[in-house]
């Protein structure tokens, strides 16, 4: 069996979305000819953990895990935070005291290309003796964080070996970048790190066509595949589905400041107070911002809505299958058409039809048009919204669904063949 050496920064029992990918790709790649080798760090700064995960850790793979110097802990001492005390996601947009503010600065200016540039020095350290003593064929690097690819790129150089970049979201263009100002250098220094990397890799991996075409338009027609996210099978269990009293809309994730989905809970304040269709109930599991909170209690839907915050995800799962409909946002900033969070591809897992927001010429909504999943919405169309949340009220009353979910290309298993595919085809070479 050939092996490749996976760099990730989250390895179970870290939780949320960014670990699902490699994950899962470790999971089946055995099957396919290839043991995955992790190098990871101890101790990572996730939000979530869920030990549920270790699960799916197949008996092949070999984990490996290294020291690394963490930024967030100077600014939880700098902010009087607990030694345990897990940073949200959007920490860097609720960001209000003196104190969190100036760190803020510190964390989008002063630290390239991003907080876990503690850990390259570690990282090439422990990468160089395994690639030498599991006698590695092959390096794939998985972002963000995107201090793995410059770890990646340091052992590619070293030790001769092919190096894949796969990037789950884009360097410059990702959402905290836009979403937080920064200064004219730390652009100019940041963007010859990402130049040099997408230069220096074997090939590119990207989750959509946009997001791909968008990083090889920095490289001289640098050669890149599309390996979307996907679903896994297995994480389904056949359970019975059950008959809601009330029509239940769910959500699985980060509701951040620009997801907040203002249309669809204008369409259902108009439902529930205009139409006065009552049994309506809108359960999210994960984290919300204060700018949904805002918008919930703008629209008295209060009693409409049910927080879970975070949980497993094979309880997640179980949410999305029993739920009567699933709302999806795709981020509302610049540069999104290529956005495709894994929840889009969990979504489709669930057979759940599927109400989205987003660019309705991106990629997200060609897949769940090409899948027969559901439909989207553009951010500003209260109107359509409106008739669209409103016949998928009346299909669900009458236990009517006008989707035919063909979703099986997205199998975990189909995408990571395909991925052993490019592998083999790198090692040939």
């Amino acid at each position: 069996m050939k092996k490749v050496l996976i760099i990730t920064y989250y390895w179970p029992p870290a939780g949320g979305a960014g670990v699902q990918r490699v994950l899962k790709f470790a999971k089946y790649l055995p099957q396919f000819g290839w043991q995955p080798i992790i190098l990871t760090v101890e101790n990572p700064e996730s939000p979530v953990i869920d030990e549920t995960l270790k699960k799916d850790i197949p008996r092949e793979c070999i984990v490996y895990k290294t020291k690394s110097l963490e930024p967030f802990n100077l600014y939880k001492k700098l902010t009087g935070k607990s030694e345990d005390y897990k940073i949200p996601t959007n920490i860097l947009a609720e960001s209000k005291s003196l104190k969190e503010k100036i760190s803020k600065w510190i964390r989008m200016n002063l630290i390239i290309p991003d907080a876990k540039i503690g850990w390259k020095h570690y990282a090439v350290k422990a990468g160089k003796k395994i690639i030498k003593e599991e006698k590695i064929d092959l390096i794939l690097a998985t972002s963000p964080p995107h201090t793995v690819q410059l770890i990646a790129k340091k052992l590619a150089k070293s030790t001769g070996l092919k190096w894949i970049a796969d990037f789950r979201d884009p360097w410059l263009e990702m959402l905290r970048n836009q979403d937080n100002e920064r200064n004219v250098l730390t652009k100019y220094f940041d963007s010859k790190l990402e130049k040099s990397v997408l230069q220096k890799a074997g090939i590119l991996i990207s989750i959509s066509p946009d997001m791909a075409k968008l990083l090889v338009t920095k490289t001289n027609g640098k050669k890149y595949y599309v390996i979307p996210n996907g679903f896994d099978e297995t994480d389904f269990t056949k359970i019975e589905k059950v008959s809601n009293k009330n029509f239940t809309i769910a959500y699985t994730g980060i509701i951040n400041n620009t997801r907040v989905p203002f249309v669809f809970l204008k369409a259902l304040q108009k439902l529930i107070y205009e139409d006065k269709l009552k049994n309506i109930k809108f359960v999210i599991a994960g984290r919300t911002c204060n700018e949904f909170v805002a918008e919930v209690q703008k629209n008295n839907l209060q009693n409409f809505v049910e927080e879970k915050g975070f949980i497993p995800h094979n309880q997640s799962t179980i949410i999305l299958q029993q739920a009567d409909l699933l709302l999806l946002v795709i981020d509302n900033i610049p540069n999104n058409k290529g956005f495709l969070t894994g929840k889009i591809f969990e979504y489709l897992g669930a057979r759940t039809p599927i109400f989205a927001i987003g660019p309705v010429n991106g990629n997200a909504n060609e897949i769940i048009k090409n899948t027969n999943s559901g439909e989207m919405v553009d951010y500003s169309d209260e109107n359509m919204a409106y008739q669209l949340l409103k016949k998928m009220y009346e299909n669900w009353n009458a236990n009517t669904i006008s989707y035919k979910f063909e979703v099986e290309q997205y199998s975990r298993k189909k995408i990571t063949e395909s991925l052993a595919n490019i592998f083999n085809e790198q090692i040939v070479k």
